[in-house]
């Protein structure tokens, strides 16, 4: 028999042939000297996600399954998961990126403790314009761990876990198809796991590069919103007043009158999506969540 796997990566991925090859390049880089896997899952890809994956099938402990029966990232994590033979879950997106020594930090983490996130690094795979448009980095190195919606602190894209945790959690909520690592983390840290930052993993974020991207992305994240607030408004999650509202309606209105740029609108595309999104996803919801 040979040696028991100690971590599994695990990669949900959907038409992401153009940057697959960045992540799976970035892990096929790491130096951790226990066994460990890669496992991606496809959540019906249609590009030509195959070239990539070849490139490196002799260089990671690599395996593809199919998660196309059901649309979701939760869902192909959730698959991806079941089908891992690690002890370990860490959970990584396609289009990203990670550090030299992330896999052997988090790892190591992962020993110590049973819920993990790593440290964020927004600067490597953006260009200034795309960065500015999301504003100060979110995870202050002094206080990483900050509450989300007045609940608690979320893992980010950036996810380690160990495999009795996970499952005693039931896994991604398959509802979610955005904001499902922050229902994750939630549910976590209900059952009494605390998360764990782990500076020493460093996790490259990709952003949305076009300005409809960025509103896309905006609109996405909007629309999910109530359905987080609908799911954990009793456990204290908060949503703004109509006068807050009005308020950020009125200074977006002047933004946008006084933008001159990519620049300047980058970041007004992103708000604009969420701000279209939360009463689209009201609606949807049958709950109000401005």
């Amino acid at each position: 028999m040979g040696e028991a796997v100690d971590l599994s990566v695990v990669i949900p991925f959907r038409n992401a042939a153009e940057h697959l090859g960045g992540m799976l390049g970035s892990l096929a880089a790491q130096r951790f000297e226990r066994r460990w896997e890669v496992v991606l899952a496809d959540n019906g890809s249609t590009d030509d996600w195959r070239r990539a994956v070849m490139e490196f099938a002799d260089r990671l402990n690599l395996r593809v399954v199919d998660a196309g029966a059901k649309k979701g990232s939760a869902f192909a994590r959730n698959l991806g998961a079941r089908n891992a033979s690690g002890s370990k879950l860490v959970f990584v997106d396609a289009d990203d990126e990670v550090a030299p020594g992330y896999v052997a930090a988090m790892a190591q983490a992962l020993d110590r403790h049973e819920f993990v996130t790593s440290a964020f690094d927004h600067v490597t795979l953006n260009p200034e314009w795309v960065r500015l448009a999301h504003g100060p980095v979110w995870r202050d190195p002094d206080d990483p761990l900050f509450v989300q919606f007045g609940v608690l602190p979320f893992a980010g894209g950036s996810i380690g876990v160990s495999r009795s945790v996970f499952e005693a959690v039931g896994g991604f909520p398959e509802e979610f198809t955005r904001m499902q690592d922050i229902a994750l983390s939630w549910e976590i840290q209900f059952q009494g796991v605390d998360l764990h930052y782990v500076p020493e993993a460093v996790y490259r974020v990709r952003y949305r590069s076009t300005l409809y991207g960025l509103f896309r992305q905006g609109l996405a994240g909007g629309s999910h919103a109530p359905l987080l607030y609908r799911r954990y408004r009793r456990a204290g999650m908060s949503r703004r007043t109509a006068s807050d509202v009005v308020r950020s309606w009125i200074r977006l209105g002047r933004a946008l009158a006084r933008a001159r740029s990519k620049a300047d609108l980058a970041p007004l595309s992103l708000e604009l999506g969420r701000q279209l999104g939360r009463p689209l996803g009201s609606v949807r919801q049958r709950i109000y969540f401005p």
